[in-house]
């Protein structure tokens, strides 16, 4: 169980045994990082993809207003300090079943839509997602295509 604290540890929990809220938390904020790096990674966040991507968490995790500022708060500290994604999609192989795994990449895909383009950063980062978290191609080109599909209102 190591890793599990470290990973706990990197996603900004302190505690010694990891409670099911403390672990729901981790996995909330973990998404959240990758909905960050995803936004950052055509180097430009619009107001209309910060708004999607609290949309987008504020829909899948059912949250509060507080408490979503509050994973928002840890997750671009967090991905602020990234060194890499692995960490971020280890813990998601662990605890996400193969469906919210999909899940993931749904919204990652339906937030690079948010501004009306993709760039090819954008591509890759969820493209090296996908594949750490034991996703086919083709789950990816379908996940893409429903966003291009519901132009990221899904």
């Amino acid at each position: 169980m190591p890793m599990k604290k470290i990973l706990l540890k990197f996603l900004t929990i302190t505690v010694e045994e990891s409670s099911p809220e403390d672990m729901e938390h981790a996995l909330r904020v973990a998404t959240a990082v990758l909905l960050v790096e995803i936004a950052r990674a055509d180097f430009v966040v619009e107001p209309v993809e910060r708004q999607r991507l609290r949309e987008l968490l504020e829909q899948q995790f059912q949250l509060s207003a507080s408490d979503l500022d509050a994973v928002l708060e840890e997750a671009e500290a967090d991905a602020d300090r990234l060194v890499s994604i692995q960490h971020i999609t280890r813990l998601m192989n662990e605890y996400y079943d193969h469906a919210m795994k999909r899940r993931v990449i749904e919204m990652m895909w339906q937030l690079v839509y948010a501004d009306g383009e993709k760039s090819h950063y954008e591509e890759h980062l969820i493209r090296q997602v996908a594949d750490l978290l034991y996703l086919s191609q083709g789950e990816f080109i379908q996940a893409r295509h429903l966003a291009e599909t519901d132009d990221g209102q899904a």
